[in-house]
């Protein structure tokens, strides 16, 4: 299989690209970008339609590419030009063309899935695979399971059989707890309660809105009653505007006042009877003193002699002091003396001496002085007595009664005494008859305010009296109180209308009044008020009906609600029955025939009958496929023959690598190559640096392709295999190369690397095309 013609017309920027196709090995080369990836894209997409699905990484170029390929295969010429496969004419698939007869540096490691070598092995040798995955497939299929875990799928191809068996099992499950749900509450009367109670509250409304005409139409007759109050006490108030409580306690304060001078007018007169009494009182007394005072001061002359007579009497017995003492001593001396002096001369006689006459001289002498001394005395005493008995006379002579010149002294005293009182009480008693004229005449004065007082507040009283057009303040009070009495009938007219109908903005009575009327008529437009019996009205009959109705309306949203989650329910349960699409598993498709309990443990039988139905074809299926499980083991031994120790793929390695590595082969148990060493140790490509796994993998797709096109030469197109090569890798890969086009293989080299382009294309004398940038668009 040879590529005669691969010529690509347009693909994204690359356009018009024709290299020439030659046999053996041939080198596309140029700088990066010149549009050589995308010249291997196009021409796989032209061979392949398909291989766009599997490429990794995707094509670059989201679009078609157009241009013709013209491929020669068993002596016959095929053309290509993107609607045609290569796999048609080939055993080859998409994913073995892109990966197989395609190498890149980018992905030189080989697909590591069990699949990718089954397929190969499929084509490569007889081998029952195919027909065991095909069985596998069917049993599969037959139980709607998934690749690897066997569980019940939920692909769409499958009518998404584990969601509708998940769905369907959970369904039922929620089907049976509500059933259960409404044994217990008793959902299935839920409409039959609802009824009953919408009937019990249409009765009780009926009742409800009897009593609402028969309140309407009483508070229409009430409200009216409060209407006429409204205009009555309105038109009488207005009437009576004038009359104030304020000018009532104006008036009766004045009343009072006037009460009071009145009062106080009678006690001033009984004042000033009293203080004329008391001022003729004081006159009396005050000639009786004045007289008492006339009489004693009459005396006062004689007083004073008596006071001269006793002073006189006082200077004499001051005098005499002591004339009394001088008397009753002088008395015996002068005796004495005068007996001495005689005795002293009878014995001077007889003896003749002189002492004793000189003695009685002396004694005679004494007893003269004594004598002289004594008639002194006696003399004071006298006059003494002389002024005692004056002074006593003329104190009698003065109105005294005394017996004793002692007694005169205190009698002055007392007259002195007497005389200086009479004229203090007369002075004072002069202060208050003062006094009490001049309060008097104060008391008269005011006496004449006070009248001019309360002749004003008469003419007052009187006057705004008859303003008032009364005849007296009780009738004023009387009419205040009719005043007051209709205000509060007013006030709770117009609250009552107010409370009902809201306030008017109208400021006069009678606009207010219009106002209420036309809403009192509105209130009764409705109701034909002579048919109403306002006597069946009963507040607390409707009270209760309303808590009735309020209790029914609860009571029917209650079941209203429940009847409508009942409903929401079963309609949720029909819709996801409904939607469930059993029809591919039992034949038919499911909903819910009756809105009921039994309708619903049907529904979860049916939805039952789905889930077994569903388990029983997984659980026949696992059993057979367990079965070709164990066939597909024994199948899968072969897969290791697809890597013959002596085939194609350990030679050209052995090749590659300069004889390090004589053999590749296939782990069946890993789904994975394995390669030999020349010292016998076995690797997995994991272990070998990336320049000798590189070389593996190329080592490979070669054996690869030849085995799938029977072992016949073909074609590999190669995208810089060897970019990270050094020069011996590079020469080695070049030489292995050159021994697969000596073999007839059709080999298409693209690089970017010079060391291609120039060494080995001259060192082998290959085939050199170049291209250019300029064969992008821009």
């Amino acid at each position: 299989m040879r590529l005669t013609t691969a010529e690509i017309d347009r693909y994204g920027p690359l356009y018009d690209c024709r290299p020439p196709s030659q046999d053996g090995l041939s080198v596309i080369s140029g700088p990066n970008e010149a549009g050589k990836t995308l010249y291997l894209e196009a021409l796989l997409q032209l061979l392949e339609p398909d291989v766009a699905d599997v490429m990794d990484p995707s094509p670059r170029v989201n679009q078609t590419p157009t241009g013709r390929a013209v491929v020669e295969h068993n002596d016959e010429q095929y053309e290509f030009d993107g609607k045609t496969s290569l796999c048609d004419i080939t055993q080859i698939e998409p994913s073995h063309l892109q990966s197989v007869f395609v190498v890149r540096d980018s992905d030189l490691q080989l697909p590591s899935n069990q699949e990718y070598y089954t397929s190969l092995i499929e084509k490569l040798g007889d081998i029952h695979t195919t027909e065991i995955n095909a069985i596998t497939s069917a049993l599969k299929d037959r139980g709607r399971l998934t690749n690897r875990r066997l569980n019940i799928s939920s692909d769409q191809s499958y009518h998404n059989a584990g969601d509708v068996h998940d769905k369907a099992n959970a369904l039922a499950e929620e089907i049976r707890e509500y059933t259960e749900k409404i044994e217990e509450e008793g959902l299935d009367e839920l409409d039959t309660r609802r009824l009953r109670v919408k009937r019990e509250l249409r009765e009780t409304r009926e009742q409800l809105n009897e009593q609402q005409r028969a309140k309407t139409v009483a508070e229409y007759e009430r409200l009216s009653k409060q209407l006429d109050t409204y205009r009555s006490t309105s038109d009488q108030l207005a009437e009576l505007e004038d009359y104030d409580r304020d000018t009532l306690e104006e008036l009766r304060a004045l009343s009072n006042d006037l009460k009071r001078d009145k009062e106080d007018l009678r006690e001033l007169d009984d004042d000033i009877e009293k203080k004329q009494g008391e001022v003729g009182e004081t006159t009396e007394e005050l000639e009786e003193l004045n007289d008492q005072q006339s009489d004693l001061e009459r005396r006062e002359s004689a007083v004073d002699d008596v006071r001269t007579a006793l002073e006189t009497y006082r200077d004499r017995q001051d005098e005499a002091t002591g004339a009394d003492r001088r008397i009753e001593l002088m008395r015996p001396a002068a005796l004495v003396s005068l007996l001495g002096a005689g005795g002293a001369g009878v014995v001077g006689a007889i003896t003749g001496t002189l002492s004793a006459v000189g003695l009685g001289v002396l004694l005679l002498l004494v007893s003269a002085i004594c004598g002289v001394l004594y008639y002194q005395a006696n003399q004071r005493l006298t006059g003494i007595e002389t002024a005692r008995e004056a002074a006593l006379q003329t104190a009698r002579d003065a109105g005294f009664d005394v017996e004793a010149v002692n007694e005169v002294a205190p009698a002055i005293e007392s007259f002195d005494g007497k005389l200086s009182r009479i004229r203090e009480r007369t002075a004072k008693k002069e202060q208050e008859h003062q006094s009490a004229q001049n309060t008097l005449e104060e008391l008269r004065d005011d006496k004449s305010e006070l009248q001019t007082q309360i002749k004003e507040q008469e003419n007052e009283l009187r006057e705004r009296l008859e303003e008032a057009n009364v005849e007296s303040i009780e009738e004023y009070e009387e009419v205040v109180g009719m005043r007051e009495d209709l205000e509060p009938d007013k006030q709770t007219a117009k609250q009552s209308l107010v409370d009902r109908f809201a306030e008017q903005d109208a400021d006069d009575p009678e606009n207010k009044a219009e106002a209420w009327e036309d809403e009192l008529n509105e209130l009764v437009t409705d109701v034909d008020t002579d048919e109403v019996d306002t006597d069946t009205y009963d507040d607390e009959k409707l009270q209760q009906l309303e808590a009735e109705v309020k209790r029914l309306e609860r009571k029917r949203d209650d079941l209203q609600e429940r009847l409508d989650e009942h409903d929401d329910t079963l309609d949720k349960f029909d819709r996801r029955a409904r939607t469930l699409n059993s029809q591919p598993f039992i034949g038919r498709s499911l909903d819910l025939d009756t809105r009921s309990k039994e309708g619903l443990e049907t529904l979860a039988e049916d939805l039952n009958s789905v889930v077994q139905q569903l388990d029983e074809d997984a659980d026949i299926s696992r059993k057979a496929l367990e079965i070709f499980g164990r066939i597909e083991s024994k199948e899968e031994q072969k897969l290791s023959d697809l890597f013959d120790p002596d085939g194609p793929a350990s030679r050209t390695f052995e090749q590659l690598t300069g004889g390090r590595y004589k053999q590749v082969a296939y782990d069946p148990d890993a789904h994975d190559l394995v390669v030999e060493r020349q010292d016998g140790r076995t690797l997995s490509p994991e272990v070998l640096s990336q320049g000798t796994k590189d070389q593996l993998y190329f080592a490979t797709r070669v054996s690869l392709a030849q085995q799938l096109l029977g072992s016949t030469p073909g074609f590999l197109l190669l995208d810089d295999p060897f970019l990270a090569a050094d020069p011996d890798r590079l020469n080695q890969g070049f030489q292995t190369l050159q021994e697969l086009a000596d073999d007839g293989w059709q080999i298409l080299y693209l690089t970017a690397k010079q060391e291609v382009s120039e060494t080995m294309v001259e060192e082998y004398d290959l085939n050199h095309t170049k291209m250019e940038p300029s064969s992008l668009s821009t």
